[in-house]
């Protein structure tokens, strides 16, 4: 009972390492620092002297709200005799970067490609649970026609952005933004990486 507040922490800390660590390395974490909050949350309240206000407090101010910020999306993609391939970068409120290279496995036309590579990046967000998302692409095309100063007239464009659409509406808020391809060259150099073919490599 005579223990601070940070010494209580830091037994909640120990306890889930020791307790959870089985769960946490069987299951899928999605939204990891959310989960962890919660966690930490429950102990604290379960210490001695800390009232559910105080819980609340700590959890408000000491550990960051990551599911309420906002994530960055970059994506781009290609298509070649090669093959086709998206490029996508997931930066969160930290600043730290997922980068995926996306091979398909069917041709596409550049616009396709372009949609693929968003719609990936919007099912990915989506299934991490992300709330608030700015998502950045270099196709013209595809940025005007999300936000509806384009017209889609062709009926594999127009099925693309439905479907976009219909993904952006899983998020609280979104934001699409048109970038130069020099603005973009992650996305972009992933996307042309996983559009080649390396049947004729060894490894």
């Amino acid at each position: 009972m005579n223990y601070p507040v940070l010494e209580k922490l830091t037994l909640a800390l120990v306890h889930i390492d020791r307790k959870l660590r089985k769960y946490f390395q069987s299951h899928q974490i999605v939204g990891k620092i959310a989960i962890e909050r919660q966690v930490l949350a429950y102990f604290i309240a379960k210490t001695d002297n800390i009232d559910e206000e105080d819980t609340m407090n700590f959890t408000q101010v000491i550990i960051p709200k990551v599911a309420n910020e906002e994530w960055k999306l970059y994506t781009d993609g290609a298509s070649s005799s090669d093959g086709s391939g998206a490029g996508l970068m997931l930066v969160n409120p930290e600043g730290k970067e997922f980068t995926y290279a996306l091979c398909f496995e069917f041709t596409t036309t550049n616009n396709e490609a372009e949609y693929e590579a968003l719609l990936a990046g919007l099912r990915m967000a989506k299934e991490l649970k992300i709330l608030h998302l700015r998502a950045f692409v270099d196709s013209q095309l595809v940025a005007n026609q999300i936000k509806g100063t384009f017209e889609a007239r062709q009926p594999t464009i127009q099925l693309y952005l439905s479907k976009a659409k219909e993904l952006i509406e899983s998020f609280k808020t979104f934001e699409l933004e048109h970038v130069q391809q020099s603005q973009n060259k992650k996305a972009d150099a992933l996307s042309k990486l996983a559009s080649l073919k390396f049947e004729h490599l060894t490894k």
